[in-house]
C-alpha cells in the first residue's frame, strides 16, 4: 500500500483531477494518509488519526475540517 499511495503519488493525482484545488495548508497526500489510518483500523475516527500526527501536519483541526470539506467538494464534480 505504501508504493501504491506515496504521496508524490497522491499530490499529482489531486492536482491533475481537483477541478477547485485547495491544498494550501494540508496537502492532500496528508488527508490520505489520515483517512488510511481510519480504513486500515489504526484509528476510529479522522480526528483520531489526525491527534496522532498532529506535530508532523502542523495545521488546526479547523483547517483540516475545511480543506477536507473543499476536497470532497471539489473532486465530486
Amino acid at each position: 500500500m505504501e508504493r501504491v499511495f506515496t504521496p508524490e503519488r497522491m499530490d499529482d493525482l489531486f492536482s491533475q483531477y481537483a477541478s477547485n484545488q485547495y491544498q494550501q495548508d494540508l496537502l492532500f497526500s496528508s488527508q490520505v494518509d489520515l483517512i488510511s489510518l481510519v480504513v486500515c483500523g489504526i484509528h476510529q475516527s479522522v480526528h483520531a488519526a489526525y491527534r496522532a500526527k498532529a506535530a508532523e501536519l502542523s495545521v488546526s483541526t479547523t483547517a483540516l475540517y475545511n480543506c477536507k470539506e473543499s476536497n470532497r467538494t471539489s473532486l465530486k464534480h
